[in-house]
């Protein structure tokens, strides 16, 4: 089951990627609907992930896919504007785990981290 979780939440990650480039407003469209599965997986525990140890990894792996679709998504012109993704945003940055993954992938994406829709001293 945990292995089939991380296939659909790949699959779907990629969809949300390329509309980020290709259709933006369609995220803005939907983006609760999106950000649901987001805050799903940041919220899990990694045993709730992936219950078996040689998975572990593999719900790491999730966690961080999670991430850059958020990454990907902080790009989109006006998302600062939309109160639903404010609110994620505080909630990730109000998680010390979620906030170093958070760091952790801007700096793999080259991206400063204080063009994130809120800084640490917010």
């Amino acid at each position: 089951k945990a292995l089939d979780d991380i296939k659909q939440w790949y699959q779907r990650r990629v969809r949300v990627l390329r509309l980020v480039h290709i259709n933006p407003n369609a995220i803005l469209l939907k983006l609760e609907s999106i950000l649901e599965p987001l805050r799903d997986t940041f919220q899990s525990k990694l045993k709730d992930i992936c219950p078996i140890g040689q998975e572990v990894e593999k719900a790491q792996e999730l966690k961080r896919s999670a991430m850059r679709a958020v990454v990907a998504i902080n790009k989109i012109p006006d998302i600062e504007k939309m109160p639903v993704f404010i609110d994620f945003m505080k909630k990730l940055r109000a998680n010390k785990e979620t906030d170093l993954l958070l760091e952790q992938e801007l700096q793999a994406n080259q991206a400063s981290y204080d063009d994130m829709v809120f800084s640490m001293d917010h």
